[in-house]
């Protein structure tokens, strides 16, 4: 290409750079939430939201294949003794492109659109803490605590008897995005100790988007918090 001008020879070497850098996968990377640590853990918050239980939580970034089958970059927030954990399955996760729609922390303003402090309804964002009750009972969730999970809920809906959350959500194994019991993604949590709602059978419930693991070293204050 010596015949030509310099500047056109620059573009001509940009654009197949470029096309290589796509040919060989590496399309820009979608984000879907580039929130910075205080708005993602402490903005809209509802009231009662505990500042000790806060100053445990981490903001980690993570990615994954969308359903798009584009790379994504989400945000999970976590407490800070279970954020590698939370990297590790993510690595699963991506490397078996196992589809998830999206990971957006609770206090994100497209969340908080759908439901009054990210407390909706019928989502099929997969996130972590979320301060809130557990599911018909009157105790704080694991999600409160920054201690579970839950993955695309509405293809691993929360079922007890006639109801399912979130409404009108079905449970089908052959439809990507949904968890198995021998799935990459929950043995991966498994490993690390993790437990997944999918195992459940007390009072008729299972709960297949769900995963929470309770260090040892945090039992007493999981305890406190959930007496």
């Amino acid at each position: 290409m010596d015949w030509l001008p310099t500047m056109l020879r620059h573009c001509v070497v940009h654009i197949i750079l470029v096309c290589l850098l796509f040919a060989a996968g590496c399309a820009p990377v979608v984000f879907d939430s580039r929130l910075n640590a205080s708005q993602a853990i402490w903005d809209n918050q509802p009231p009662g939201v505990a500042a000790e239980v806060q100053d445990r939580l981490v903001l980690v970034p993570v990615r994954y294949y969308g359903f798009d089958g584009r790379l994504h970059q989400g945000q999970v927030v976590i407490h800070r003794d279970l954020a590698q954990d939370i990297r590790m399955v993510f690595a699963v996760i991506r490397a078996t492109r196992f589809p998830v729609e999206s990971v957006i922390p609770v206090a994100h303003p497209l969340i908080q659109e759908q439901g009054v402090y990210g407390l909706s309804p019928d989502t099929n964002n997969t996130s972590a803490y979320v301060w809130r009750f557990a599911v018909g009972e009157n105790r704080l969730s694991m999600h409160a605590l920054g201690l579970a999970i839950d993955i695309n809920p509405r293809l691993n809906p929360y079922v007890r008897g006639d109801l399912a959350l979130p409404p009108g959500a079905t449970y089908d194994p052959a439809v990507a995005g949904t968890l198995t019991a021998d799935h990459p993604v929950v043995l991966g949590f498994r490993r690390l100790g993790w437990k997944w709602g999918g195992h459940w059978d007390s009072r008729g419930r299972v709960d297949p988007m769900h995963f929470q693991k309770i260090p040892r070293s945090l039992a007493a204050w999981v305890a406190k918090w959930r007496e």
